[in-house]
């Protein structure tokens, strides 16, 4: 089960293995917060970690089966940044980290939405899922690569660059992109914001042009990617800014 706020508690981090960290105020509740994994242990302690297979491993996400979801607060049947939510035959909600079982359980999940309301820089439907089960077999790679180290020309498994975490990522669902940004731009059909949707591809150009390309990300939905950044991070959710707004946008 996830569990909800509980207020007062103490945490600890969870890193490559298991790193004590200064006590910070509980979370709202178990997922990704913007920066880490937030769970509770078998003692019903908080802990957290950036490592998406860590995550998955210790809320038991990662089997075939739904699981059964007690939260104080809304919910919305879809995508929540960490894991797919629907409701069963009694109207109990249930989550999968497998788009494959959430497909089954919704009939097709057409009609579902993201939790959450959608922030400043895009518009459309930009928490709809992906509707080629390539696509999201794509961003499921990607995601469980979280927490692995940039390196400059990396195509894994070990670290990535932004266009070799891309690459590698479309390669497991079967679809082939080039090895830099701005040639993965020139293999997309670009779109526009109101566009943009789920397993779409983003590109940022300092100087605007299209050759000038040299970063890019995997949209997720409510404004949120994930990328390998720079030099010296890991690889993480961001959230689209308007200080760093996206140059270009494109679909695979």
């Amino acid at each position: 089960m996830v569990a909800v706020i509980v207020a007062g508690a103490g945490v600890i981090g969870l890193g490559t293995g298991v790193t004590p960290a200064a006590a910070e105020p509980a979370p709202a509740h178990a997922g990704w917060d913007g920066s880490k994994y937030w769970f509770k242990n078998g003692q019903g302690q908080w802990r957290w970690t950036t490592h998406y297979d860590v995550y998955v491993a210790r809320t038991g996400g990662g089997s075939s089966s739904s699981s059964t979801a007690v939260r104080s607060g809304g919910i919305t049947q879809g995508w929540d940044g960490s894991r797919y939510w629907f409701r069963n035959s009694q109207g109990q909600w249930r989550w999968t980290t497998h788009y494959d079982v959430y497909l089954a359980r919704t009939g097709g999940g057409s009609s579902s939405g993201s939790s959450g309301s959608s922030g400043s820089g895009s518009s459309g439907s930009s928490g709809s899922v992906a509707v080629d089960r390539d696509v999201e077999t794509a961003i499921e790679y990607a995601l469980a690569q979280l927490g692995k180290p940039f390196r400059t020309g990396g195509n894994g498994p070990d670290g990535y660059d932004c266009s070799g975490l891309v690459q590698q990522s479309f390669r497991r669902g079967g679809i082939d992109l080039p090895r830099v940004a701005n040639d993965q731009y020139a293999a997309t059909t670009p779109i526009s914001a109101g566009q943009l949707r789920r397993g779409d591809l983003l590109f940022w150009s300092p100087n605007g042009t299209k050759r000038g390309i040299q970063h890019v990300a995997i949209y997720l939905g409510d404004n949120q990617y994930v990328e390998a950044a720079r030099p010296g991070t890991l690889i993480r959710i961001s959230r689209i800014s308007s200080g760093y707004y996206p140059s270009y946008m494109g679909r695979p």
